[in-house]
């Protein structure tokens, strides 16, 4: 036996081993310096030992995923969710301190994995999910209020910008995404539906997140006032679907839904 590694050397050595593939684990598949440290007792020995905390670590990322994409869950049921999540988790090991990264990437595995095929709309599913854990945990925010907005003067309108408060997440899904969500939640299944172009913005107040399905105009204005653009140049959207008498009072429809819902900051005038 070598000299006693150090107490940095030997936790390395030991996630190294509990984190090296999902399932259950061989014992050829721990660190040998690391089987000759840990102690058999009773009936377990070194490798079972360690084999006891592998099972407890995959089965705590397992978990994870399950909550954070349960109507993923739904559609494909457990015993298939967990055989693509081990999927997952085997090819996007876990390297951030917090469990609550874990799900970043399930997405995009889903979009290019050939096996659920079956379930087209399954990817822009998980992507709406994790677009809800991501507001939830996002910063707080003091929205917009309707008495600021009236406090700020006529000539500073044209140029004020908006900014939308950190827990608002856009997406673009090919699929109404939506709707699935709401059937998965009630228990239903996930029936084939056709596809559709869908936008949603997803935000919190408070504990509560909320979404809502956007048309083309809201999704363009905010994509707009995302990249930094002043309202008043935002709100040109308008002449694409509504005449130039009605586009003020369009404009001023949507700003006051997006204040009621709390989804802006307060705005900045032109210097």
């Amino acid at each position: 036996m070598g000299p006693m590694p150090s107490l940095r050397e030997l936790q390395m050595r030991f996630l190294r081993s509990i984190a090296d593939a999902p399932g259950p684990a061989a014992s050829d598949s721990f660190d040998a310096r690391l089987l000759e440290l840990v102690r058999g007792q009773g009936r377990l020995g070194a490798a079972k030992r360690l084999d006891i905390y592998a099972q407890m670590y995959w089965a705590r990322l397992l978990d994870v995923l399950r909550e954070d994409f349960s109507r993923v869950v739904v559609c494909l049921g457990t015993e298939r969710f967990t055989e693509i999540a081990l999927g997952y988790l085997a090819g996007n090991r876990s390297v951030r301190p917090s469990v609550r990264h874990t799900g970043a990437c399930f997405a995009e595995f889903l979009a290019g994995d050939a096996e659920v095929r079956t379930w087209p709309f399954l990817s822009d599913l998980a992507r709406l999910e994790w677009a809800r854990v991501e507001v939830f945990d996002a910063p707080d925010a003091e929205p917009l209020r309707v008495a600021q907005l009236q406090a700020i003067p006529a000539a500073d309108w044209p140029g004020l910008t908006f900014k939308l408060i950190p827990a608002v997440r856009l997406l673009h899904c090919g699929w109404p995404v939506h709707e699935i969500w709401a059937r998965a939640g009630d228990g239903g299944l996930c029936e084939p539906m056709r596809p559709a172009e869908t936008h949603l913005r997803v935000w919190r107040d408070g504990f509560t997140v909320y979404q809502a399905s956007m048309d083309a105009i809201e999704r363009l204005v905010l994509e707009r006032i995302v990249a930094g653009e002043s309202f008043g140049a935002a709100c040109e959207t308008f002449a694409r679907g509504v005449t130039a008498e009605d586009a003020p009072g369009e404009a001023a429809k949507l700003l006051l839904r997006w204040i009621e819902d709390g989804i802006l900051e307060s705005p900045s005038a032109p210097r």
